[in-house]
């Protein structure tokens, strides 16, 4: 019960993909009831698209107590390949995943699929939403079901997460301007000859590009576009074109064949004005696409649903702050038009067909390989380890940033283990029973209060979505605490009016650095 003493509402997600998986997870495991309407049947399909889970993605997913199921699923890259023979160096990121994990988008959905059952969220498939009207107090969605019957569900709030022909979009008025990034991309699954020599190939000529994952179990998806033939999204993959194209781009066509599986699609460059209209919001696909360049689609995606996932339970559990919703499209907005700008710059150095623009591709490929800087930087966005979110002036350097997963004392032993409750946790540099009065007591069942695992002067606020909501260096110890009552105020709402635990001083460890993440 949420401490008004009103029981918790229930939040409706329309899509059964990554992001929406990741969300009833996360809504679920802090106690608030969602259902997950999906208008695919329940049979495992092997239609995906993304192959790459990003370093930050990994983070958050190790909150969640999953990523090392989804690791063992599959195959970890150092480097990745964006333009000609170029890598990406990846090894340097900081934190626990300095690399890209590349395994198919079904093994990400099965293991938030599983997650999201275990905390209690319904998933109900053959259910496909047709229109939504919503009022002051709650959301009216209408399903049609696989039986061909109607029916009306209610809810709180409404998640729309059903991808670029997203029907809850469409039920708002949205529009969602943009453009065809590329056109006629051909998808397949085959048989190799030859297995490439790396996980993940990718080439590109001023005419051609292809792209070769693997699956794992012996089968590989091939995505590849023929300029020299733009055909409608309707008209059948020829395997002769195929091979033609994956010659062009790669040197080779690895001798393919036996296709399972064929199709057509135009990638678009797209994003909604608004994420959030009333009760209703736009996640994932539905709020914003981006040219497959880089792998940051579904990513993105995720990182949309463990923003919005913590704000919704805040609000239905009766303590967000009045502003807190409102804050989901002005952090998300802005990072869904960076990846939608770099992923298609990405692209179209990759195409480049005129000389000026292949010079530049060499000078781009270049520099991601030798500059340092200009590598680490790039690393940085596409891995999604540098996203930051607006802080305000005067705010502690460290604000709106990612939270490195800093050694805490006693256990568990760091912090992204204590993120998958979404709770925020407060990081204090020293013990204070004053402090833990406020943080254990008077917002109880809001923040864990834990004493870092190393000296630091930093006394940190940590967001159930691993950014950093606030941070002081204060030393002073009632200037402190009357710092972090004010952040918590902020953040977590009114504190309660009665404490309803005894007071329990933090064991104190001494320590000789200041809180540094570790590298495993």
């Amino acid at each position: 019960m949420p401490p008004t003493g009103r029981p918790a509402g229930n939040v409706l997600i329309v899509g059964a993909g990554p992001t929406g998986l990741l969300l009833a997870g996360d809504l679920a495991a802090a106690g608030i009831g969602c259902t997950v309407l999906e208008r695919r049947p329940e049979e495992t399909s092997n239609l995906t698209r993304a192959f790459a889970v990003h370093a930050r993605s990994l983070e958050m997913l190790d909150a969640r107590g999953v990523a090392a199921g989804l690791i063992a699923a599959g195959e970890r890259l150092g480097g990745l390949q964006l333009l000609g023979s170029a890598a990406l160096d990846l090894s340097r990121l900081p934190g626990r995943f300095p690399y890209v994990l590349v395994t198919p988008q079904y093994e990400t959905e099965r293991v938030l699929k599983e997650r999201a059952v275990a905390a209690g969220a319904e998933i109900v498939h053959g259910a496909e939403v047709t229109g939504l009207r919503q009022d002051v107090t709650g959301v009216d969605v209408e399903v049609r079901t696989s039986g061909g019957g109607t029916l009306t569900r209610r809810a709180s709030y409404v998640v729309g997460a059903d991808g670029v022909r997203s029907t809850v979009r469409k039920a708002l008025g949205l529009p969602f301007p943009g453009h065809a990034a590329v056109r006629s991309v051909m998808l397949a699954d085959v048989r190799l000859d030859e297995a490439p020599a790396g996980v993940l190939t990718v080439g590109a000529v001023g005419d051609a590009f292809a792209f070769l994952a693997p699956f794992g179990d012996g089968w590989y998806r091939v995505i590849a576009w023929n300029r020299r033939h733009q055909a409608p999204d309707s008209e059948p993959v020829d395997m002769d074109e195929l091979r033609e194209v994956a010659r062009r781009a790669l040197g080779t066509d690895h001798g393919m064949r036996d296709p399972r599986w064929t199709s057509r699609f135009h990638s678009d460059e797209r994003q909604v004005p608004k994420y959030r209209v009333g009760r209703v919001f736009l996640a994932g696909d539905a709020a914003h696409v981006h040219s497959p360049a880089g792998g940051q689609g579904m990513n993105t995606g995720m990182q949309d649903a463990a923003n919005l996932g913590w704000k919704l339970a805040a609000e239905l559990r009766g303590w967000a702050p009045s502003w807190l919703l409102d804050s989901y499209h002005e952090e998300r907005h802005p990072v869904g038009r960076l990846v939608l700008r770099g992923s298609g710059a990405l692209l179209r150095f990759a195409l480049a067909e005129p000389r000026w623009l292949r010079a530049a591709r060499s000078a781009a490929a270049w520099a991601a390989t030798h500059a340092r800087p200009v590598a680490r930087r790039l690393a940085g966005a596409v891995s999604g380890i540098d996203i930051a979110y607006p802080a305000p002036r005067g705010s502690h350097r460290l604000t709106g940033r990612r939270a490195p997963d800093v050694p805490l004392a006693g256990s568990p032993g760091r912090l992204y283990e204590l993120l998958g409750d979404g709770l925020f946790v407060l990081v204090v540099a020293v013990n204070d029973p004053a402090v833990t009065y406020l943080a254990a007591k008077r917002w109880a069942g809001r923040v864990h209060c834990v004493l870092a695992g190393r000296a630091t002067r930093t006394t940190a606020l940590v967001r159930p979505d691993g950014y950093i909501a606030w941070a002081t260096d204060e030393t002073a110890p009632d200037r402190r605490a009357a710092a972090i009552r004010d952040a918590l105020n902020q953040w977590c709402g009114r504190p309660a009016d009665r404490p309803v635990h005894e007071p329990q001083p933090i064991e104190t460890v001494p320590g000789e650095d200041g809180p540094r993440e570790g590298r495993n």
